[in-house]
């Protein structure tokens, strides 16, 4: 038994005594008693990944798909959920997928059947010092090791130190695997199923992070979906093991959280300060825009069918701060928020995108999936900003204010689509020039109640030549008119 105890020192740090002779007597059973025990146990030191005159313990920068077997010292890092399967031949196997790192590096190691017990009764959890010996095959993001009942997956009395690489969110680029990263969660989406190429269905979620050097969107798949259930906006969370890729739609890099990736409440919390822009510095083509103003006008709820034949919602308001207004686009489950805010009442419009609108050629806002509407606690004040008559080109919208200097006819009218509807029309001077201003809808009334000389205020009339091709004025449903 000396002999036995000595080559046992060559492993001790990967397996216990016990566990040691068990594995000589299997060897011994299994060739029939063929070999003594110093034979078997050279054997079993081959099963191990030891050489008999030489322990060959790795760091685990040194391990590719062609190691074969190794053996290393590592510290868990993550632990996923225990599976059962069935083999061909009708046996049950159970697996289980461990990352683990030293200092060197991080690997993730599949565990299978008997030495999942060791995970399964707690013996082995986040945290603990292990010690490995399998073997290597390609994974899908690098090798991967590989434990079955001939290997070692056992605690370590052995100190590893290991510091998980916190990436910060712009240094975050295209095709990164493993990625841990902290952030605050900012917005929060629903789960939402969609049918897969093979026909089964999938479910997915978004959310949006930013750490002090930016924001990134967040994509969840499958169970991982339901985090979004368990989180709240203003949560600080830690993301570990997830995958970056570029969204054909935004052409912005995003993460992605697979099966292996894990979600959690970070230990601290994480600082980020949301950049908010004013309504003048909004140009076209920008995304992840801030923006905080004063609600000036809310629009109905329309729907509208899209090109797949899905019927899709849309509403408007239009907010203003010191530097100007902007109407901003509502879409699907995001125009609830015309219902919870009102006229007069600050917001901060949060993760919208701009785009040109070939109608107005003004520059838009919109709120979509990734978009939020909150209340404001900052105090902004609007100044409408008037345009001189003199100034109005056809094409865009535009605010003014002037004397009333004639008062046209109040006429109804049938349209097209069989519906009755109204039209009257003013001029209107200022001290620049004179325009005529063509009133539709609700806004023809305002003949009843202006006399000449009054001065009026015209906000968001849209210009285009009239009669005799001279310029003029519509206000349609998105003008506003006060009597001043």
């Amino acid at each position: 038994m000396a002999e036995l105890q000595e080559i046992y020192e060559k492993v001790k740090n990967l397996i216990s005594y016990d566990d040691f002779v068990a594995k000589v007597e299997e060897r011994k059973e299994a060739l029939g008693g063929l070999c003594d025990d110093e034979m078997c146990a050279r054997l079993v030191l081959s099963d191990l990944g030891i050489s008999a005159t030489e322990r060959e313990v790795v760091m685990i920068e040194s391990i590719d798909e062609n190691s074969g077997n190794i053996s290393f010292v590592a510290k868990v890092l993550t632990i996923y959920d225990p599976r059962e399967f069935n083999r061909a031949d009708g046996t049950v196997g159970r697996v289980a997928t461990v990352m683990a790192g030293d200092s060197t590096g991080r690997i993730r190691i599949s565990v299978w059947d008997a030495k999942v017990d060791a995970i399964e009764n707690g013996e082995i959890k986040t945290g603990s010092s292990i010690n490995v010996s399998g073997y290597t095959k390609r994974g899908l993001n690098g090798p991967e090791v590989h434990v079955g009942n001939n290997g070692v997956f056992a605690l370590s009395d052995e100190e590893v130190n290991y510091e998980i690489p916190v990436r910060k969110i712009d240094e975050i680029k295209d095709g990164m695997n493993d990625i841990t990263v902290l952030g605050k969660v900012l917005d929060l989406g629903q789960v939402k199923t969609f049918t897969r190429k093979d026909g089964g269905e999938g479910r997915v979620a978004n959310m949006t992070i930013g750490d002090p050097t930016g924001t990134i969107r967040v994509s969840m798949w499958d169970d991982k979906a339901e985090l979004v259930n368990e989180l709240d906006i203003g949560n600080s969370v830690k993301i570990q093991n997830a995958y970056s890729k570029v969204n054909n739609f935004s052409q912005k890099v995003e993460i992605s959280l697979g099966n292996s990736s894990v979600v959690e409440i970070a230990d601290s919390e994480v600082e980020y300060e949301q950049k908010f822009l004013k309504v003048s510095e909004i140009t076209d083509g920008m995304n992840g825009v801030n923006l905080s103003g004063v609600i000036l006008d809310i629009s109905d709820v329309r729907t509208f069918n899209r090109k797949d034949g899905s019927e899709g919602t849309i509403g408007t308001i239009t907010i203003g701060d010191d530097t100007g207004k902007i109407r901003v686009s509502l879409w699907d489950d995001k125009t609830v928020y015309l219902d919870e805010f009102d006229f007069g009442e600050s917001v901060d419009i949060i993760n919208a995108y701009s785009r040109m609108n070939d109608f107005s050629q003004s520059v838009e806002l919109n709120v979509g999936s990734r978009g939020n509407v909150t209340a404001s606690e900052k105090e902004i004040q609007y100044m409408e900003k008037l345009d001189n008559i003199n100034d109005i080109l056809p094409g865009k919208s535009y605010s003014i204010q002037g004397r009333v200097i004639e008062i046209g006819d109040f006429r109804e009218f049938e349209r097209d689509d069989g519906t009755q509807s109204m039209v009257s029309n003013i001029e209107v001077e200022d001290d620049s020039g004179h325009i005529r201003v063509s009133l539709w809808g609700e806004h023809a009334e305002l003949v009843n109640n202006v006399q000449i000389g009054m001065t009026v205020r015209i906000s968001d009339a849209f210009s285009k030549f009239g009669m005799n091709e001279e310029i003029e004025l519509s206000a349609g449903n998105r003008t506003r008119i006060a009597i001043m």
